[in-house]
Formats: structure tokens, sequence, C-alpha cells
């Protein structure tokens, strides 16, 4: 099978890629830098949604994966645009869309918004699958990078029900090949603090970071003029988690330190 993997030179998508190699796919990634990654074709873009969708036209590939996401920036171009254009474009092809746990037309939070706005462009497809992970843990996860960098982190109370990177792609490997359309919401087996979260990768990465208790009532109202805050304080977790349904998770503790290995 022909598979586009928007978003495949990312955290997600460089464990996706590979679990997709290992299945015998062959693996197109649009990029904006010239690169050249074993055992897939990379095709150069400038990022605009009109490209992503010339490319399926032309390309004409059996099934598209999109985990293209900002965490800030363009929200509509990237959670909106791209998936219209690509959606447009895929009129014989399966759409793997990756979306997030939380993701609300009516939310406040532009990336969640945004996010729920592509998932309508995703349905316009005759067959397509929708993704809502929560908290992706695994080496490489930028959470745990820039928290480094800074060597603070606020202990927050957020509750979070992480999942592993390695059960992520062994799901979405399942869907790709499923000829039923589907949106999940794939979380891992137990709900953690984000704040015990993030001391517990770096206690077992052996890395020093101080994790500052501030005020809720101060939180809140930075998360007023902060949208990043604001999505920190989002709890994200699965009311229902359809994860166990392909898989058994892998245990929260082993993740953590799997993650920590790539801190160290």
């Amino acid at each position: 099978m022909e598979v586009i993997l928007t978003g495949g030179t990312g955290f997600i998508g460089g464990f996706l890629r590979v679990e997709l190699i290992q299945m015998g796919h062959e693996v197109v990634i649009p990029t904006r830098r010239d690169i050249a990654i074993p055992g897939v074709k990379t095709i150069r873009v400038n990022g605009e949604p009109e490209e992503y969708g010339r490319l399926v036209e032309e390309l004409n590939p059996d099934a598209v994966i999109n985990l293209l996401g900002v965490l800030r920036g363009d929200y509509h171009k990237t959670h909106v645009a791209i998936p219209r254009e690509i959606a447009r474009a895929c009129n014989s092809c399966r759409l793997i869309h990756m979306s997030a746990l939380g993701a609300d037309e009516d939310s406040e939070i532009p990336y969640f918004r945004t996010k729920a706005l592509g998932e309508e462009e995703v349905r316009k497809v005759k067959s397509y699958a929708i993704a809502r992970p929560s908290l992706v843990l695994g080496p490489g996860q930028r959470l745990f990078h820039d928290a480094l960098k800074w060597r603070v982190f606020p202990n927050l109370k957020t509750p979070v029900q992480p999942i592993d990177v390695r059960d992520l792609v062994k799901i979405i490997g399942e869907i790709l090949e499923r000829n039923e359309n589907l949106e999940v919401n794939l979380c891992g087996e137990k709900v953690i603090a984000l704040g015990e979260l993030v001391s517990e990768v770096f206690s077992s990465a052996g890395r020093r970071v101080l994790i500052l208790p501030v005020p809720e009532g101060l939180l809140h109202l930075a998360g007023k003029f902060s949208p990043s805050v604001k999505m920190a304080l989002k709890p994200n977790t699965c009311k229902r988690n359809d994860a166990p349904s392909f898989l058994k998770p892998i245990p929260l503790e082993e993740s953590i330190r799997w993650t920590a290995e790539g801190l160290r």
C-alpha cells in the first residue's frame, strides 16, 4: 500500500514511518526540509495547504495519514485548511487523521477548537478514521525537552492519561488496514497528575528539574493570557478509552522509564 505520511519527520511520525515500513507499506513523506530518510521517499513542500491537495491528486495513494499539528502559530492553516485540502483530493484513498483528545468546536482554546474543525473536514471523505490521543510518551516528547531547557516545571495537578508512542503507532497501523470509518479516543491504562508525571520522568532520567508549586488561582489567571497555560490546565483523560480494544497498553511505569532514556 502506498501511504502519504504528513508530519512524518516529527516525534510521532518518526516512530510511525518505521512501523509502516515494517508492515510492508511504501511511505511518502512531504517535508519542508531537503532531507533523505532511509526506506521512504521524501517530497519537498513549502507547507501551503494547496500543495498537500495537489500531492494527493498527483500520487493518488492508497492512504494518507495526517499527523500535522502545531502548539503555537497558525492553528487554522495547520489544523483546518490542510486537512480540508487533503480531504478534497482524497477521493479514493483512506484518510487517517490525528486529532486530539479534547477537540471541541466550542472550546476557548484555539488548539482544541481548530482540531475539532479539522475533524469536520475529514468526515467528508468516504473512508476515514480519526484518532484522538492523550499525551504521548516516548523519547523525543517535546514537553520534557522544554522543561529540561528551563530547568523548572509547575507542579500541575491536571489529570492526564498518557499513551506510549509504540502503542499509538501500532493502533494507527491497524486502523489503516481496517475497512471501516472509526473515531477513537486513545489513552494509556493509568491517570496521573501532569506535574507528578514530569517529576517521575526526570527522576528516572537522573536529571534535576525543579517542580515548582504554583497557586491554582495564579495558574488560572495566567491561562487567561496564555493558550499554552490554558491547555496545560485542561484535563486530558479518556471517558471512553478505545486503546484496549486494539492491544494491551504498555504499563505507565515502563513508558516513563523509556521516555527518560531520551533525556539522559
